[in-house]
Formats: C-alpha cells, structure tokens, sequence
C-alpha cells in the first residue's frame, strides 16, 4: 500500500478537522492536515485577522466561532494559549462534546483536562501536549512537517465524568481515535496522566526556556550581542526568542514546581561559582563528568 494511500485509510473516520487558533502549532495542525488528508474540510476559527487571512488563502474554512463549524464526527484541535484554551474548553464543552475527538496543543495538561471535566467531554476530550514547536509564532511559521517524529503525550480522562456516553469504554475508544489522528499527522503517541505530564514538564520544557532567558539576558547586560555567539551559543539561547504571550498563563499555573526546578539549578551554578573562585578544577571536572554521563543515556 502506498503512503498517499496508507494515510487516505487512516483519515477515513475523520469527517472535518476544526483548528482553534492558527498560530504556529494550530497552522502546523492545519498544513499537516491539508498535506496528508486533502479530502477532509478544515475549518479554523482565528480572531486575528492577518492569520485568518493566511489560512483562508491556504484553503481553510474560516469561521467566526466553533458553533458554525462542522464539528459531528469531526475532530476539534484547541491551538490557543493556556489560559485562553482552559477557558475556551470550559465554556464550549456543550458544543465541541458532539465531535468524534476533541484535544489540544498545550504543554500543560491539568488545567484542560479539569476544565473538559468540568464539562462533561471525558469521553471525547483527550489531552495532547506535542513534543515539538518553534521560538517563532503566526501561521506563517507553521510547518506541515512539524509533527513528524515528535512524541506526542496523550492524557485521556480520569473517570470523573462517570458512566455516562460509554463510561470506560468510551474513553479508551476516544484515547485509540487521539492516537489515530496523532499518528496521522506524523507524531508518535505516548500516553501519561496529566499530573505526572505537567510535573515532568516543569523540569523538561519550563526550565530550559527559563534558562534561555536567563542567559540572554546576562548576554545582553554584559554588552554580548546575538551576533557574537557561536553555534552552542545560539543553540542554548534558541529558546529566549519565544513568545512571552505563549508562556506566562504556563509559567503562572505551574509556578510552584518551575520555582522547585530553578532553586535545583541555583543549587549546581553555585557550585560551579565557588569552584572557580577557588580554582578547583577537579570539583568543575566532576561537575561536568556528571553531564556527559547524562547526555550519555540519551536513547
């Protein structure tokens, strides 16, 4: 079977795709969609005009808001910021509960995942966190390749919602339509319960682009331009370029946790400070031994 034809199977059960927000990773959505299911509509509800436009111009249906979607049997991606998605969740949970899957981008997954709960969608709704985006933001930056061989973490619902719309059975079977669509958009599904996802999160993608920030700006105070930086220099300080729109509702819900993981690189930079100032190499080389010893375990 050819891949055209391969994908063309996989998309069968999907009668539209609905984007909620086409900036960079609601329009990689999109693109991807468009590339390896052409036949299924896709509509997309954006409140920037100059993204809408983009996307309208790309072939996607342009609505107002989601109740003018063709969402029945269809899947519903909510692309927005945190804060914005937890609330566009909550209070559309009446509508989106009528799609064959509805799920997200957010790299936090608690707070959504309370808010379908709240809404009774826990057989529909299936949290989805994308292990991959860009410092860049717009539908301009979307890729349709932007999933492809990214881990994609899958949070279903934890039961709250009862027995109702096929209890236990209704949400392994929304957990197997996420992995399907997932897969078709050219990610890998891993599956995760939201709590040890966002804690996991907190180390693994909020420290990082704290870190860039960080040290861009202490570049920036010690007159040390971008231009000036090698490739690890640029590679490390990547992260400082991304929105902060994007991040402060993540940084803000997960505050506690992110503080934990900083207090933990405090700790090390100290370290490494009081070594230098005593010019005791053999406490930097074990230091850095450390490190190699982690990168070393990569898979």
């Amino acid at each position: 079977m050819s891949e055209r034809g391969g994908t063309a199977n996989r998309a069968q059960w999907i009668r539209s795709v609905t984007v909620v927000g086409l900036g960079v990773m609601g329009g990689s959505v999109a693109k991807a969609m468009a590339r390896r299911a052409p036949a299924v509509p896709l509509f997309g509800v954006e409140p920037d005009a100059g993204r809408a436009r983009a996307a309208a111009g790309a072939g996607v249906r342009i609505e107002p808001d989601l109740p003018e979607c063709r969402l029945e049997g269809g899947v519903v991606v909510f692309a927005a910021p945190l804060d914005a998605t937890v609330a566009l969740v909550g209070d559309t949970a009446a509508v989106w509960s009528g799609a064959a899957l509805a799920t997200d981008v957010a790299s936090l997954k608690a707070p959504v995942m309370a808010a379908a709960g709240r809404g009774g969608g826990h057989n529909v709704f299936v949290g989805a966190h994308p292990m991959c985006g860009s410092e860049r933001s717009g539908y301009a930056a979307a890729r349709p390749d932007l999933f492809e061989g990214a881990d994609v973490w899958l949070c279903p619902g934890d039961g709250a919602g009862g027995a109702g719309r096929g209890g236990m059975a209704g949400r392994r079977s929304a957990l197997h339509r996420a992995s399907a669509f997932w897969r078709l958009l050219g990610a890998r599904p891993r599956t995760i319960a939201a709590d040890r996802h966002d804690r996991m999160m907190a180390w693994a993608s909020h420290l990082p682009q704290l870190l860039a920030n960080a040290l861009a700006a202490a570049l920036d105070e010690a007159g040390v331009g971008h231009e000036m930086l090698g490739p690890g220099g640029r590679d490390v300080t990547r992260l400082a370029g991304s929105s902060p729109e994007m991040w402060l509702p993540l940084l803000d819900a997960a505050a506690a946790e992110d503080a934990r993981a900083l207090r933990s690189v405090e700790t090390h930079l100290s370290a490494i400070r009081r070594a230098l100032e005593a010019r005791d190499t053999t406490a930097i080389e074990g230091i850095m031994t450390r490190g190699n010893r982690w990168v070393a375990t990569k898979a």
